[in-house]
């Protein structure tokens, strides 16, 4: 209910006549921006576009952190239109979100839900192949849905997540987020056990190169892209306690803690950072 009084807001905003304070005739938005009729209906065709009010839902609830109700919103603006890359990736991004909030004692619905957000990211893909954001998500989804899965086909979807992540990297060379999962997946692999990277180059063939330098070098490119970003911080401490940098692995640690809380889980991720230093000490 919250969603359609939002989306009722959403719609108000973009179509109510504006008032002078000196005159109580109104003016129509459309025909102050533009002089010729075409433009004119196009914008209008916009402002009523059912598309186009449920993503903009989605972005207001995805703003709010209400990943739920963004998931609604994007899933419904693809069912209006199957053809909208924008609402497949975001629906993705949004369904990856929701799986991920749920307890743990959730198991069945999380992995149903990763799933079905690399079913939104594949087909987000399959209408965009050069549109970054698409492999990007499916980066993410896989990672989740990786976790549910078994030895064997963990490492199968590893080698998915490398390839889509490279992807975007290639495609948008200034995404920090890609960046930061491409360290994930180094620091992942780079520190597997004996046992399972045996397991993995004698069953399924050999793994591609990973090492904790790799990951380091992924994270620093997330901070400099974006430095106020606080997990990028945590996870590039953690990949140098892995290589036994406790002076660098402290600094950054210590940026988690300095920096503002912008993001959904960043005091979360100060909490872990906390923690972290106190092993450290």
């Amino acid at each position: 209910m919250k969603n359609i009084f939002l989306l009722l807001a959403i719609l108000c905003l973009i179509a109510i006549p504006i008032y002078s304070q000196e005159d109580t005739t109104a003016v129509d938005i459309s025909t102050a921006a533009v002089e010729d009729s075409t433009a004119e209906e196009e914008i209008l065709e916009t402002v009523v576009d059912p598309v186009f009010a449920a993503i903009a839902l989605g972005d207001a609830c995805k703003e709010s952190w209400d990943h739920a109700g963004a998931a609604e919103a994007y899933l419904q603006a693809l069912e209006l239109d199957s053809t909208s890359y924008e609402a497949a990736w975001k629906a993705g991004r949004e369904v990856t979100e929701v799986a991920n909030k749920l307890p743990k004692d959730m198991k069945d619905e999380k992995e149903a839900k990763f799933a079905k957000a690399v079913a939104l990211c594949e087909h987000a893909i399959a209408l965009n192949p050069d549109g970054w954001e698409g492999h990007f998500e499916q980066s993410v989804a896989l990672g989740r849905l990786a976790l549910f899965r078994g030895k064997k086909e963990k490492i199968k979807l590893s080698k998915r997540i490398k390839e889509e992540v490279d992807k975007a990297i290639e495609l948008n060379p200034e995404a920090d987020l890609a960046y930061h999962v491409l360290g994930r997946w180094h620091q992942n692999i780079a520190n597997l056990s004996g046992f399972e990277k045996f397991f993995a180059n004698t069953f399924l063939g050999d793994l591609p190169p990973a090492t904790n330098e790799e990951s380091a070098s992924a994270f620093l490119r997330a901070v400099e892209i974006d430095p106020a970003h606080i997990e990028h911080h945590l996870e590039l401490a953690r990949t140098y306690k892995y290589m036994g940098e406790k002076e660098l692995a402290r600094q950054y640690l210590q940026n988690v803690l300095d920096l503002p809380a912008i993001d959904e889980d960043d005091a979360e991720f100060k909490k872990e950072a906390e923690e972290l230093l106190e092993k450290l000490d």
